[in-house]
């Protein structure tokens, strides 16, 4: 992993303390390829730790369900290469991460944007679904 350790270390800490609100990850380096920005919401389905992403692009939106090992991948990859920010939200402090142009990683803390956690219903969920209808 590179310099993403302090991130992830208040990442897992969050977690485990039942602290997480969600994670932004912003500030696209190209614009033109649509993937405007990436929202990570916390969910234990079954007794397990999951992570859904939602990936918003400008006509749709995808949704992956990951574990953390594979979502520490996923954002470290995210911000490597698609990102420039991500910001931790937790009920203590939100946690601002930014990739310069030069890969260099650096994190600062401030205030909390959240009182409390958000509802506890995945976002896919909440996503208006077409209709199948038959076709004539």
């Amino acid at each position: 992993m590179s310099d993403f350790n302090e991130f992830f270390e208040a990442l897992e800490q969050s977690v485990t303390i039942n602290d997480f609100v969600k994670l932004t990850i912003s500030k696209p380096m190209k614009k033109s390829e649509g993937l405007q920005n990436v929202y990570v919401r916390f969910f234990l389905i079954d007794g397990k730790q999951v992570f859904e992403f939602k990936y918003r692009h400008i006509s749709e939106n995808i949704f992956k369900k990951l574990s953390l090992v594979a979502a520490k991948a996923e954002i470290e990859n995210l911000l490597l290469n698609t990102f420039r920010t991500a910001t931790l939200f937790t009920l203590s402090y939100d946690l601002l991460v930014m990739v310069s142009k030069t890969k260099r990683v650096s994190c600062r803390d401030t205030a909390p944007s959240f009182r409390n956690k958000l509802p506890e219903v995945s976002q896919e969920s909440q996503e208006p679904k077409e209709l199948d209808e038959p076709k004539e």
